[in-house]
């Protein structure tokens, strides 16, 4: 395996834990909504902001290539 391979692989298996919190928070956003609880709801949607902000190296990859 080589070097790319391997970084490939790691990044793959970041994004899979990342998308899969993304989901979590969504779903405890989505939560939150249908409870009325505005100030938790506006907690994780800013959560999710920040996570979608963040830099991600499978998209830096992609770019580069």
């Amino acid at each position: 395996m080589t070097v790319e391979e391997h970084a490939a692989a790691l990044w793959a298996l970041e994004r899979t834990d990342h998308d899969e919190f993304v989901a979590k928070i969504r779903t405890w956003a989505e939560a939150a909504e249908a409870a009325g609880d505005e100030l938790r709801a506006r907690r994780h949607r800013e959560h999710l902001a920040r996570l979608d902000a963040m830099p991600k190296p499978w998209e830096q990859e992609q770019k580069a290539a």
